[in-house]
């Protein structure tokens, strides 16, 4: 018997096994290419679709299969071969289209009502990159890039040499050659594990009015360095253009709290720019995407039919603010100005500007004029488009540009020849090190928060007032607040600076002040331990006001911190009239029951943020219910007990503790839900207030698409017919 397949997983995720006909690889996750490129066998000219394509828990795509068609076909000459479920193949072909030739239908809004060079002949420019360099010029297909081998109703895909893949009871794949099993992998593909909470020494760092920090400076075939993305720090908030996979777990050794980066700018919707964008949408809190209407249809195009979502409820994950190519909009106090670039799919370059300081990205541009001058003379461009694109703006403060691979890309052999002046304010992205010429005056980004770049951006006179209200806005049982109390916020509120280590307040004293984050960390200790930690926007110290009690727990500085402070008096006067020292208190009552241990040991909810977990504790109160007792209309967390989920009578499902009970997707859109919940034994746990859910969904996602996800599990027995063999 020929022997046993041995896989071997990926860093970046998926697995890796041979065959007869060639590499094999099991699971598409952005960026493994970069692992495949430096391997023996090679970048895998055969890819096999999970039964999942996309992983709610990790934000991303399972079926990435850009930078792979691109590889086999410009460096490899040959198709990339696709293994997918029948009903898959539809969402792929649409999702690679997408990417590779961009949107069939132009948006057109952002250039409604005006006429400026600025407006470029999108469709004109697309067409010409999209020739086939192997078939004179015609006009290239999916089908030269990639060849789709179904599932046939049999659940057998079959390939060269003998080699078929074979679908699982339980969703995973089995591998034969010549009719003899070699080999079984699980229905989800491994994928590395996200870090845990930082454990070493965290950074401070100190945010710039206007600056930038790099996360990354490569390309996507660079497996060297990290994808280019970076952030701009505005009036104390972040801004991400284009997040590399797993930019959130980059920035977790810092003092940052992901809220403080709330703001999103995609320039374009090819992988190695919009891979992460998702991820960091369905993190903590909700952010805003500014792109154009062109841009943000691809992006709801390529990812929607990924994640399962219909496109209007895709959309209803964050807040869109359209851009308008050439008008200015204005991003936290700074004018942003956007343009479309010159590349092979919508991508819309920006300039940043704050008091009489600027930053430029073009994003990713075929910046060569001789190039330029060329597409102008074969009809693709008209004039007013060559000659705004021939003018540059190099005129700003700092430029990022790209230096990717031509010919969709700027050649690095023209940036070499630029003034001398110009080279010492850009910095080079989209290139590795080793493809700068020595000698040649360039410099590519350096990466790293301890390399932000401050753009010195003057202090206004009301700087810290402008600060204050801005926390004020963000921490949530302030934002409902009336507006004319935020004159007496300001009026009462008081900055105070702790040194790392540095105790704010000990068990036992009295309670006489409110705090809240502004910069960086502090946790609280119980029995020598610690047990929570705080970071921006996180508030503190409200239990022992409203309760009149000693405080509970020791609160000391992680790092350099800086909070607000509010002694008690103020504090208790800024809550007058409302119901928020009620639900304050039923906070406090709340955290003197196991609902915080709960919630951190829950399966599903223990990777919830700190504010997070304290927004569902507001939500929640005790319930018990008694065997054969049924739930009412109120999710339930369990704490002890049995609760069986039912569909029409059949028990599909059995919850044990930390497991939530709840039709997520029917309460947020306030449909009926085919699920029933029953005691099989005295079950104890924590009621959620469904009136008030749909809310904390609303604010946060990721929440919503990992518990709705629960629900598509029971969905998917219920029409499988799976139920639990009775007890």
């Amino acid at each position: 018997m020929p022997p046993s397949i041995e896989a071997l997983p990926l860093g970046r995720g998926g697995l890796l096994f041979p065959t007869a006909a060639g590499w094999i690889q099991y699971g598409v996750v952005p960026e493994t290419i970069k692992d495949t490129m430096v391997l023996p066998g090679g970048v895998p000219a055969i890819y096999v679709i999970p039964q999942r394509l996309f992983c709610t828990e990790r934000g991303i795509s399972l079926a990435e299969l850009e930078f792979p068609c691109y590889f086999n076909f410009f460096i490899k000459n040959h198709r990339t071969t696709i293994v997918c479920r029948q009903a898959q193949r539809a969402v792929l072909e649409g999702v690679l289209s997408e990417a590779v030739f961009g949107p069939a239908e132009l948006d057109g809004a952002e250039f409604s009502g005006r006429s400026s060079s600025n407006f470029p002949d999108l469709r004109s420019e697309m067409s010409y990159f999209r020739r086939n360099p192997r078939r004179d010029d015609a006009a290239m297909k999916l089908e030269d890039l990639v060849e789709f081998v179904e599932f046939d109703a049999g659940g057998v895909a079959r390939l060269a040499s003998g080699v078929a893949i074979v679908l699982e009871q339980d969703g995973g794949i089995g591998v034969l050659e010549d009719g003899i099993l070699r080999a079984r992998f699980p229905a989800d593909p491994p994928l590395p594990r996200r870090p845990g909470p930082y454990e070493g020494p965290l950074r401070a760092f100190w945010m710039p009015l206007l600056g930038l920090s790099v996360i990354g400076s490569g390309h996507g075939f660079d497996p060297a360095n990290r994808t280019s993305g970076f952030i701009i720090w505005i009036e104390g908030r972040g801004v991400m253009v284009d997040p590399p996979v797993d930019s959130i777990d980059w920035l977790r050794g810092y003092d940052i709290s992901s809220r403080q980066i709330d703001t999103l700018i995609l320039t374009h919707c090819h992988a190695d720019h919009d891979a992460g964008t998702l991820q960091k949408i369905l993190e903590e809190g909700r952010i805003s995407i500014y792109t154009t209407p062109t841009v943000m249809q691809s992006f709801v195009a390529k990812y929607a039919p990924l994640t399962g979502l219909p496109p209007e409820r895709f959309r209803s994950l964050f807040d869109f603010v359209p851009v308008k190519v050439g008008d200015p909009v204005y991003l936290h106090g700074a004018e942003a100005t956007f343009r479309y670039s010159l590349h092979s799919i919508p991508c819309a370059g920006f300039d940043i500007k704050l008091r009489g300081r600027s930053l430029l990205y073009p994003s990713d541009t075929l910046n060569e004029p001789r190039i330029i001058h060329r597409l102008h003379e074969q009809g693709v461009l008209d004039q007013e488009r060559r000659d705004s694109l021939l003018a540059f703006p190099w005129h700003h403060n700092l430029v990022l540009h790209e230096a990717g691979i031509p010919p969709i890309h700027t050649p690095i052999e023209y940036l070499s020849t630029l003034e001398e002046e110009i080279k010492k304010k850009t910095l080079l992205v989209h290139v590795s090190e080793k493809a700068v010429p020595p000698g040649s005056g360039l410099q590519v980004a350096p990466t790293g928060l301890e390399a932000t770049i401050d753009l010195g951006a003057a202090h206004l006179p009301v700087q810290e007032a402008l600060e204050i209200l801005d926390v004020m806005g963000r921490v949530e049982i302030f934002s409902e607040l009336p507006a004319p109390r935020a004159a007496e916020f300001l009026r009462m509120v008081q900055k105070e600076y702790y040194a790392e280590g540095e105790t704010l307040f000990g068990k036992g004293e009295p309670g006489d002040r409110f705090y809240i984050v502004l910069q960086g960390r502090a946790a609280a200790w119980r029995k020598g331990a610690e047990f929570k930690v705080y970071s921006a926007f996180d508030y503190f110290g409200e239990t022992a006001i409203l309760l009149d009690q000693p405080r509970r727990a020791t609160v000391k500085a992680k790092t350099l911190l800086v909070v607000l402070t509010l002694r008690r008096a103020a504090f208790l006067h800024l809550l007058r009239g409302t119901d928020l020292p009620d639900r304050l208190v039923h906070l406090a009552r709340l955290r003197e029951l196991p609902s915080w241990e709960l919630l951190s040991e829950s399966p599903i909810l223990r990777d919830f943020t700190s504010n997070q977990k304290t927004q569902l504790q507001t939500l929640m109160e005790p319930v018990t219910l008694e065997a054969g007792a049924v739930l009412g209309s109120d999710p339930l967390l369990v704490h002890t007990g049995l609760l069986r989920v039912l569909v029409d009578g059949q028990a599909i499902d059995l919850l044990e503790m930390g497991a939530f009970a709840g039709d997520v997707q029917q309460l947020v859109h306030d449909l009926p839900t085919p699920y029933r919940f029953e005691a099989v034994t005295q079950v104890t746990g924590f009621r959620f207030d469904r009136r008030r859910l749909p809310k904390f969904f609303q604010d946060n996602p990721g929440a919503y698409m990992q518990l709705a996800e629960v629900t598509s599990s029971w969905q998917a027995a219920a029409r499988a017919g799976r139920t639990l063999p009775a007890r």
